[in-house]
């Protein structure tokens, strides 16, 4: 039945990956500090990399930039596709729109498909489809960064423990909601892999939380 709605679903899937293209660190970097963030640091287009070259403001400028582009491309599919189809086609269209939004943030076609690691824009998609869990889940891993102080292994687990979830409490007749969280697992895993090798030989930077918290900057 929802196959009937494909060339809706087909249009929401582009449209959400061209707003995923909208890059929060580079927009930022070149509007103001007019260089292009991906010529600095880790060379990465996202929250933790601008936090470390520029200071924490224009790192948070990042994630909601980031955050809130796939918080709304991702309800507005909803709403549209569940005026059209009802619930479940509301749904689909909103795991779908993440879906897209995530690779268009991590490989943006407008941006030569130099973008970032997916995280924000990861939270932002599943505020809009799991926000109770979500919250519950921020919290709990802000702490574990506190202890840990490596962005990338707070951005896994938060994606690996969203996709347990997801696979825990999927409706009946909706496998495509884990199956999907569960590319958005991949995508991480994928967009952090270099992380993943520097971790599994000790060799993974600390964040310097504190000291971006205390100063505005990472200390050198």
């Amino acid at each position: 039945m929802l196959m009937q709605y494909w060339w809706q679903l087909s249009l929401i899937g582009v449209v959400s990956y061209f707003l995923g293209n909208i890059c929060g660190a580079v927009i930022v970097s070149n509007k103001f500090m007019h260089k292009d963030i991906r010529g600095l640091g880790s060379k990465n287009a996202g929250t933790t990399n601008m936090a470390r070259v520029f200071g924490v403001k224009y790192g948070v400028a990042t994630l909601l930039i980031d955050l809130l582009k796939a918080l709304i491309c991702v309800l507005i599919a909803k709403v549209i596709m569940t005026s059209i189809g009802g619930a479940e086609a509301g749904r689909l269209a909103g795991y779908l729109s993440g879906c897209a939004v995530i690779v268009g943030h991590n490989y943006p076609l407008l941006l030569g498909l130099k973008g970032g690691k997916g995280f924000a824009s990861g939270i932002g998609v599943f505020m809009a489809l799991q926000p109770l869990f979500t919250l519950i889940l921020l919290v709990c891993g802000l702490l574990m960064l506190l202890i840990v102080d490596r962005m990338s292994v707070f951005a896994l687990t938060f994606f690996a423990v969203e996709t347990i979830y997801a696979w825990m409490v999927v409706p009946i007749g909706e496998w495509w909601v884990p199956a999907f969280v569960t590319v958005y697992l991949l995508l991480a895993v994928i967009a952090h892999w270099p992380n993943l090798v520097r971790l599994a030989h000790g060799e993974e930077k600390p964040l310097g939380l504190y000291h971006l918290l205390k100063y505005g900057k990472r200390a050198h």
